[in-house]
């Protein structure tokens, strides 16, 4: 059901893919969800070390998440992209691959 497959380097545009979506979809749900504790007067979501809370904090909560999101993928993707290429420079890469589309 796995397929591996054995690279000497990734590119650098799936690095940042993959940090992109794996990012996104997991702190911009926790920042909404967040959000809906600051609907109901929590404090929960700040900004310039102000609170939002209501319905401005509902709907300011997924652009936080999002902006969170970019600069995590921004400052997190040098570092891997940089690790794994100094890696490679050693060693080869072996990913294993489920589910595998070919051609598409």
């Amino acid at each position: 059901m796995y397929e591996t497959i054995t690279t000497k380097k990734l590119s650098t545009g799936s690095i940042f893919k993959l940090i992109a979506i794996g990012s996104l979809c997991s702190i911009v749900p926790l920042s909404i969800f967040m959000g809906v504790f600051a609907l109901f007067g929590a404090n929960s979501i700040t900004w310039n070390e102000k609170p939002i809370t209501g319905i401005a904090g509902l709907v300011a909560s997924p652009f936080i998440g999002l902006l969170i999101s970019l600069v995590f993928t921004a400052a997190f993707g040098i570092f891997v992209a940089t690790g794994l290429w100094v890696y490679s420079k050693f060693r080869s890469i072996q990913i294993e691959l489920k589910d595998v589309i070919r051609g598409g």
